[in-house]
Formats: structure tokens, C-alpha cells, sequence
């Protein structure tokens, strides 16, 4: 008995030992960014306009961070009872999501909790507390996704958390690699996690360029997650928000691609903040 105490001791530190380097491995590019607490729009809701490619599909992205840490996603898909409301904190040495819980909510405040998730490096710990985040198919109710590379970010929540982050590039005319983690599009027993790594992108500052009548600076997103595609991120100059992305990626199993436009954005307590996605939660479910 006392032998096989041994053995399993060696192995545990054989394993420990195998994970260290893994873990090193991670490349980061943190040090592309460089966190300025004025480029933070605290109490300010953002409202966007989303589609895709095709403008076959419609929807909204309510952007809102109480305080420079906390940031709150509501996303809505029209004609669907309740909206996905992600809460989470901004890990600003890593530029990316620190930790996040997510929540299905009515438009009567009402929520229940799906998962929760703690980043640590460039690995994403969730657990799934509501099997329906799957639909019906056979997920894993805990599981670990490691991107690769820090920062990551969650193409399931439209890269709001990137655009947030890249508003801190040390050198805005300069360019930034990122790792992407996506929503599994094909869950079953083999693929059974929520989130999967969808590769790297470069995002790169291209040129400032008047699109559609507001002054922006364009940025390019390319690289491994998109294939041979290419997406964009335009940024108003004047005030420095994104007004536009356009990532040819399926973040999640509802939408081909990631297409935000900006609609509005106004001032609001964390109070009129509830009010505000209640009424959106609403409009979404009569489309």
C-alpha cells in the first residue's frame, strides 16, 4: 500500500510538472495596452443596432459599466422570450474579462443564472448551472477553456469586452494579437464545452476614414480565428467609442457573424440601467 502512496505522489508531481510548462507557454501581449481610467465611460449606457452579414437577422447589444471595473452586456434576439444579460469585472492587467457570470432575464427583472467563470492566465473556468444555456444537447456541466494567449476574449458576448479593452492600446496607430473564445456551435458528448478557442487575431490601427458621416479610426482584425477573412472595428474619433464592428466569426450558435452598429448611448444610474434593459427585453419579444 505504502508503494502505491508513493507512486501516486510521484505522478501528481509528474502531472504538476507537465502543467507548469503549459501554463508558460501562454503567450501574452498585454503589454500592447496601456489602462487609462478616462477612456472608462462609467454610468453610460451604450445601445447598438446587431445583425449579420446578410441584415437577415436583427437584434440589440446594451453596453453599460457601473464603475471603471464592473461591465454589463445585455443581448437581445428579437421574437425570443427574456434577454442574456453577462455581468462581469475587467481584469485590466490582462485586458480582458477577469471573471463574468451569465444570466437569462425577463423583462420583469426576473433571472436566473446559467454559468459562471473565473479567467486566470489565458484559461477560462465555467460552470453551467443551467443545462438550457445548452438547448437541449449534452453539455458539460464544468469545463476549461484555454485560449492560448492573454488577452482573451469571449466572441459569445459580440467582443464587447475587446473593443472596451483596445480603447487602452498604448499605441493607437499600433496593432495588438488577441486570442478568441467562441460559443460551441456543435456541442455533443466529444465537444461537450459551452466555450471552445477559436484561434488568434491581429487587430491592427488601418487608416481614420469618415464612415457613413462620423469621423472614425478603422482598425483591421485578421488571423487564424477568421480564416481568410477580415473583420473591422470603427472607433468615433471625437469621443473615442466603438461605432462599428464587423467580425466574420459565428460568436455563438444563433449568429454567422458579429455585426454591431452604434444606435445611442445616454447617462444612467445603475436604477434606470435595470429600467432601460426591461424595456428592451420588451420591444425584443414583440419583433
Amino acid at each position: 500500500a505504502m508503494r502505491t502512496i508513493a507512486v501516486s505522489a510521484v505522478l501528481v508531481g509528474l502531472l504538476a510538472a507537465a502543467e507548469r510548462p503549459a501554463e508558460a507557454q501562454a503567450s501574452s501581449s498585454t503589454k500592447a495596452f496601456r489602462y487609462r481610467g478616462g477612456k472608462v465611460d462609467a454610468g453610460v449606457v451604450y445601445s447598438y443596432d446587431r445583425s449579420d452579414f446578410s441584415g437577415s437577422r436583427s437584434g440589440s447589444v446594451l453596453v453599460y459599466m457601473p464603475d471603471r471595473k464592473r461591465v454589463e452586456i445585455l443581448r437581445v434576439v428579437p421574437g425570443r422570450d427574456g434577454g442574456q444579460l453577462v455581468t462581469g469585472e475587467m481584469d485590466w492587467d490582462a485586458c480582458s474579462l477577469g471573471r463574468f457570470e451569465v444570466w437569462k432575464e425577463g423583462a420583469d427583472g426576473s433571472r436566473t443564472r446559467q454559468a459562471v467563470a473565473t479567467a486566470s492566465g489565458d484559461s477560462i473556468a465555467v460552470t453551467v448551472e443551467d443545462p438550457a444555456l445548452y438547448g437541449g444537447r449534452p453539455g458539460a456541466a464544468t469545463f476549461s477553456v484555454s485560449a492560448g494567449h492573454v488577452p482573451e476574449h469571449v466572441a459569445a458576448f459580440d467582443l464587447v469586452t475587446l473593443a472596451l479593452a483596445l480603447r487602452h492600446l498604448a499605441d493607437p496607430q499600433g496593432s495588438v494579437e488577441v486570442a478568441l473564445v467562441k460559443g460551441n456551435g456543435a456541442v455533443s458528448e466529444a465537444s461537450p464545452a459551452w466555450l471552445v478557442p477559436a484561434g488568434k487575431v491581429t487587430v491592427a490601427y488601418a487608416e481614420d476614414v469618415n464612415r457613413d458621416g462620423v469621423d472614425c479610426a478603422k482598425y483591421t482584425v485578421t488571423g487564424p480565428a477568421l480564416g481568410s477573412g477580415e473583420g473591422a472595428l470603427w472607433y468615433q474619433k471625437e469621443k473615442g467609442y466603438l461605432q462599428e464592428m464587423e467580425i466574420p466569426l459565428a460568436g455563438d450558435a444563433d449568429w454567422a457573424e458579429i455585426v454591431l452598429a452604434y444606435r445611442s448611448s445616454e447617462k444612467a444610474s445603475e436604477k434606470d440601467w435595470a429600467t432601460r434593459r426591461s424595456v428592451e427585453i420588451r420591444k425584443g419579444a414583440k419583433k
